[in-house]
């Protein structure tokens, strides 16, 4: 009788064919990028179990070196799927592993953000599907197994500093070093693709020029060193407010060099825990389950104020004439989606359609362990999610951001027990397999 995981990859080259702007620092805005260092992929993972009575269920992850998939742009995508290969639309999940040198995905956002080129997303999903068909075609009868290490590659980016929150590196500040990796074996004993995760901005440098960043460089040193077509995809964790560090300082102005340099460090350490003990996962019927939370926003602005800010420079002006331009967007909260996808016994991914901050992520583990993986900027993007403390402290996850998001306000305190009450709901839930 049958209990098992069957597993397709592929890995689709999804750089620009044509310079355009890129996202992520509002630096390089009116710009095109320069160059290509390393060039972005799409990696993906069709998931099939069949169960001893026969049924199968299936699950599909791409993960992209992308900032984040267009919330506008998934849905459509998802059906899509469903109707050419049946996965349900809950369990398919779009993921970026949030380069900040990519192209920008969606138009919902100010253009501070980066500038998306229509064409460039028909051309994104266009690959896309054609790696979901190579994919499905190439699933195989695999065996998975799961390790942890540690890495230090990242900081918390708040410190306060005479009431003020500063974009500093904060040592004392919440960070989870763990880095978790999940490798799949085919019956011939190859090894067919890796899963990586771990929690840190890809923000190692502002260069006008394509990256993938460290963690797509990473991806690439390991696909090499393995070889035998392996492919190595990493999932971001909830790394809202955890950023590069070097020697002791946030580090946002480093060169391709020290992206090589990162990129380096994450792979030797992923390569330690392949060549430690890991332990087997039992297959087990794939499941999905979603959540929205309709999370609350602080007191709107009125229409006579945005009037008051069109002339504002920088983003407040483009903020409030965005907000005037698109009244539909003055909600007194927006749907924060979480996803929770089993893909083994004692393994699943729980994703959400922001930029989580880390505390969040400490909260999942003291939940559920080293078996959830808390992923963000998974099925769209609505901006950060802060916790009531740093919603009063300010600074740039709770406050200066949510202008660029266009946000219409910052999220009210009631967002963090909303948002960990549903991740406990969630995680606690039986699951709900995720049959044709």
């Amino acid at each position: 009788m049958e209990n098992q995981l069957w597993l397709g990859t592929s890995k689709v080259d999804i750089t620009p064919r044509h310079p355009l702007p890129l996202a992520g620092f509002a630096l390089r805005h009116g710009k095109t990028f320069e160059g290509i260092r390393h060039p972005l992929h799409a990696r993906i993972f069709a998931f099939r179990h069949r169960g001893a009575d026969g049924g199968e269920t299936t699950a599909l992850l791409v993960s992209a070196d992308l900032l984040w998939w267009g919330s506008e742009r998934v849905p459509a995508l998802k059906r899509r799927i469903r109707r050419r290969w049946g996965i349900p639309e809950e369990a398919v999940l779009f993921h970026g592993t949030h380069t900040h040198s990519g192209p920008q995905t969606s138009d919902r956002f100010s253009a501070l953000l980066g500038e998306h080129d229509p064409d460039y997303i028909a051309q994104l999903e266009h690959w896309v599907m054609e790696g979901i068909s190579e994919a499905m075609n190439n699933q195989e009868p695999v065996s998975a197994e799961f390790g942890t290490g540690r890495s230090y590659l990242g900081v918390n980016r708040r410190l306060m500093v005479d009431g003020q929150c500063l974009a500093q590196a904060n040592k004392d500040g919440p960070f989870d070093p763990t880095l978790r990796v999940v490798r799949f074996w085919s019956d011939s004993g190859r090894a067919k693709a890796i899963l990586v995760h771990y929690a840190c901005h890809p923000t190692v440098t502002p260069e006008n020029a394509v990256s993938s960043e460290f963690c797509g460089v990473a991806m690439d040193i390991l696909e090499r060193t393995i070889g035998g077509g392996v492919v190595s995809g990493y999932v971001q964790g909830w790394c809202g407010d955890i950023n590069p560090v070097k020697r002791g300082q946030l580090f946002f102005d480093g060169t391709d060099k020290d992206v090589r340099r990162f990129a380096r460090r994450l792979a030797d350490s992923v390569l330690r825990v392949l060549g430690g003990p890991m332990r087997t996962l039992d297959a087990s019927p794939l499941a999905a389950k979603s959540m929205t939370v309709e999370a609350p926003l602080q007191k709107l602005p009125t229409i006579e104020e945005l009037r008051q800010w069109v002339d504002e420079p920088w983003v407040k002006g483009d903020w409030s004439r965005r907000l005037l331009a698109e009244p539909e967007r003055l909600k007194p909260h927006l749907p924060l989606e979480i996803t929770l996808l089993t893909l083994a016994d004692g393994w699943r991914l729980l994703a959400a359609n922001s930029e989580v901050v880390t505390e969040y992520g400490l909260y999942v583990k003291s939940i559920a362990g080293e078996g959830v993986w808390p992923i963000g900027y998974t099925n769209g993007m609505i901006g950060y999610v802060p916790t009531a403390k740093q919603i009063d402290e300010g600074g740039y996850e709770a406050l200066w951001s949510t202008e660029y998001f266009l946000m219409p306000a910052p999220f009210a305190h009631e967002v963090e027990p909303m948002f960990r009450g549903a991740i406990r709901a969630l995680v606690e839930s039986e699951p709900k397999t995720s049959r044709h």
